[in-house]
């Protein structure tokens, strides 16, 4: 069975590898310091037994990639760096697709809610990107 702790750290250790960002959070913190990605619970959560004996698991995961509002072209700058290239959300989770051993891969298959997000009554620009695990 799959140890989903492990695999959401695993992302949140694969962003942790970008410069880009001051803080990475495997769960959601009461503050947070910009530019950051958080890692939470995606839907639907999980999908079980895709094989038999349960033999493959399918969970889903949202990262939350947040930037000040306040310079606004150089924030959304920021925020388009990271949806494709070299130092993009999905080049990050592609450089360890078994998230150091914890999942059989996994895929980021999209970027969504780019604009305003707000995160704890606070509103920051911020896109969410969809990950896509089978363990």
């Amino acid at each position: 069975m799959a140890d989903y702790s492990a695999i959401r750290t695993g992302i949140a250790t694969r962003l942790a590898t970008s410069s880009t960002f001051i803080q990475v959070a495997a769960t959601v913190p009461d503050t947070v310091s910009t530019p950051c990605a958080i890692v939470q619970p995606g839907s639907p959560v999980a999908d079980y037994d895709l094989a038999f004996n349960n033999g493959l698991e399918r969970f889903v995961f949202k990262i939350t990639v947040l930037a000040q509002r306040f310079d606004e072209e150089a924030n959304q700058t920021l925020l388009d760096g990271l949806l494709s290239g070299a130092g993009s959300i999905r080049a990050l989770i592609d450089g360890d697709l078994t998230l150091g051993g914890n999942c059989k891969t996994c895929q980021v298959v999209s970027a969504d809610t780019y604009g305003l997000v707000d995160v704890n009554d606070t509103p920051f620009l911020g896109c969410d990107y969809t990950v896509e695990v089978f363990a």
